[in-house]
Parts: structure tokens; C-alpha cells; sequence
């Protein structure tokens, strides 16, 4: 058994893109998916036809097994294939293929078919164990979802007035991939018509809009970008440079 090497000092922080998860949700046909075209070399795993009025590499995803293939040959390949960005688009049905396979498995037709949360457990540590493969990928990892606008509930259980906008995903799957993402971001349109990529928390009267990122790397970033990846590119490389002045003074 080798022996366990503690560090010796702090990292910096990871500059590479690819060093992080990035999600982007937002209503449909807003641009999330032409959004995440403009990145480098990227690859889709579509389980939508949300690619094909543009010019895009993707690969159609159809039920879990297909995914987990995929995801297994990216992993055999990645000092050979030329793909550099991968984009699960949408992460909402991707998750609903995994829940059919649990509950195939199992012989189940809910997940709630197995008793006391069991089900959803089994699908929430299918979920970690996947997100933790495509992370190993050593590839910018991008998944996109549709939104949803909730009631917020207070701890008695009734209403409180209170609507979050959220990912689209299951309360269960959402609370698993928000967690591990690094980057939270919502696709919106202004008065204007022009679209938009929020990067940070934002409440508007009784309505909270749930973006965000990890540690302290993502605070520089504008409130609000234009909806491109060059937007993106260069508010990422500032926020970075800030970060390392800071740390060195």
C-alpha cells in the first residue's frame, strides 16, 4: 500500500476551463444550446434534437446505456480524440433515462416502488458516480437545462409567496448536480430582446433567480454577460487575473 502524501502548502486557484462543471438552465429556444457550441471544440451528448439547425458534432443519446458507452469510449480515447468540450444537452432528460434504467433494474415502475426512499437513493448515487466519471474526462463538462419557476415552502410547509427559478431537474437529481457544479448560470432575454447569461444570485421583488459559483474565483465575474462564449472567455480570464492579484497582495 503506497503511503498517503499530505500537502505540503495551498494550491492556486485552477485556471483551465476544464478544471470545473458549468451548468446553464434557462427557458427553451432562448440560445443555451448555441451558447455552449461556441466553446472549443465541442461535443453534445443530445437527448434533444436541440443541434440540428446548426453546425455542431453530436452524438444522439437515446436511454442510459447509450450514455454510459459513450461516456466509457470518451474515457478509453481522451489522449486521442480532438474533442476538448462536452456538453450533456439536456441534463432533464438525461436524468429521466437514468431513473427508467434504475427502476428497469429493479423491476420497479416508480422509484418510489421500492419503499422508503430507497429508489431515489439508488438514483442519486447513479447520478454522483456519472458526474464524477465525465469530470475525469479532463474535458469542460456543460450541462444544460430547461427551468422551472417553484413556490417556495417555509418549514411548516405552507407557501410563503416566495418563487424560486431554478434547472428544471427533480428536487432529488437538482440538490446532486447543483452541488458539484462549480458554475450556476441562467439564460435570460431583457426588455430589449437582448439575451443575456446571468452569473450570480438575483432576487426581484418575491422572485429569486438561482445562479452562483464556486468559492471565491466567480465573484469578479459581471452580474450580467452577453449570451457568447467570447462574453464568457474574457470575464472568466479577469476574474481569474483579480483573484491572483488579491492572493498576492
Amino acid at each position: 500500500m503506497s503511503a498517503v502524501q499530505i500537502p505540503t502548502e495551498r494550491h492556486k486557484p485552477h485556471r483551465t476551463k476544464s478544471s470545473y462543471l458549468w451548468m446553464i438552465y434557462g427557458p427553451p429556444k432562448i440560445g443555451k444550446t448555441t451558447w455552449a457550441n461556441g466553446w472549443p471544440m465541442a461535443l453534445f451528448l443530445a437527448t434533444e434534437p436541440g443541434t440540428a439547425a446548426m453546425e455542431a458534432a453530436d452524438m444522439q443519446i437515446a436511454n442510459w446505456t447509450d450514455f454510459r458507452n459513450v461516456v466509457m469510449e470518451l474515457k478509453k480515447s481522451k489522449e486521442k480524440h480532438r474533442w476538448e468540450t462536452l456538453v450533456i444537452d439536456t441534463v432533464d432528460n438525461l436524468y429521466e433515462f437514468l431513473v427508467d434504467d434504475v427502476c428497469r433494474a429493479n423491476g420497479w415502475d416508480d422509484l418510489g416502488d421500492a419503499g422508503y426512499g430507497k429508489g431515489y437513493k439508488l438514483a442519486r448515487r447513479k447520478l454522483t458516480n456519472a458526474i464524477a466519471t465525465v469530470r475525469g474526462l479532463g474535458m469542460s463538462v456543460i450541462f444544460i437545462s430547461h427551468e422551472r419557476r417553484e413556490i417556495e415552502v417555509d418549514e411548516q410547509g405552507k407557501r410563503s409567496g416566495e418563487v424560486l427559478v431554478t434547472s428544471a431537474l427533480p428536487g432529488s437529481a437538482r440538490k446532486v448536480l447543483h452541488g458539484v457544479v462549480d458554475f450556476i448560470f441562467r439564460a435570460e432575454m431583457d426588455e430589449e430582446g437582448n439575451r443575456t447569461l446571468r452569473t450570480a444570485p438575483h432576487r426581484d421583488g418575491k422572485v429569486q433567480i438561482e445562479c452562483g459559483s464556486r468559492g471565491e474565483l466567480g465573484r469578479p465575474l459581471p452580474q450580467l454577460l452577453e449570451l457568447n462564449y467570447e462574453a464568457l472567455e474574457v470575464a472568466f480570464e479577469k476574474a481569474f487575473e483579480a483573484k491572483t492579484k488579491e492572493t498576492e497582495e
